[in-house]
């Protein structure tokens, strides 16, 4: 008998921020940010990245959609929405995860120290600090959802993007997006 399969979706991004602009000037990759949904295109979606839309700091885990928040504010934004098949029980695995630690969104920050340190190939994996990559990396494998060369903590969104098992369903403006 087979195991039914469930779909979850990754948004890559790059935005014209400062953070952005210095993310891409170090790692050279299209896309600068990753954030994971479970509920489609027009859901939302869950990654560590500015609090507040006018300002980079303070940051910490999020949910983002692409009708409100910073994406309202810049709909221009290119991006990239990929999805991948999991089983029915990862999906259960990250729905639960997911929705604790949005229950205690207060007690994790950005891992801003990890995120430069991860640079250098250095990782600093912090207890409630993370960066974009290093949260989507941490839930993917601790789903058992892919195997990862790298540790959570020195993977980079575009990593993430290269994975093979990963399928290309839209690319072009956020705001479009589900249009």
């Amino acid at each position: 008998m087979r195991q039914k399969t469930r779909t979850i979706y990754l948004l890559f991004t790059r935005s014209e921020t400062y953070p952005s602009r210095a993310i891409h000037f170090f790692t050279h990759g299209e896309y600068t940010h990753v954030s994971i949904g479970l509920e489609g295109p027009t859901g939302v979606f869950y990654s560590f990245a500015r609090k507040y839309p006018q300002y980079p700091l303070p940051g910490g885990l999020v949910q983002e959609q692409t009708e409100r928040g910073f994406y309202s504010i810049h709909p221009d934004v290119p991006c990239c929405l990929r999805t991948l098949a999991v089983s029915e029980d990862t999906y259960r695995f990250l729905r639960r995860r997911l929705g604790s630690m949005y229950l205690e969104r207060d007690c994790y920050h950005y891992n801003l120290m990890g995120a430069i340190s991860s640079r250098f190939n250095l990782p600093l994996a912090r207890q409630r600090h993370k960066f974009c990559s290093e949260f989507v990396a941490e839930l993917l494998r601790e789903s058992g959802a892919v195997r990862l060369e790298k540790a959570p903590a020195l993977t980079k969104p575009m990593d993430i993007y290269g994975l093979g098992s990963l399928n290309t369903i839209y690319r072009g403006s956020v705001g479009s997006l589900g249009a």
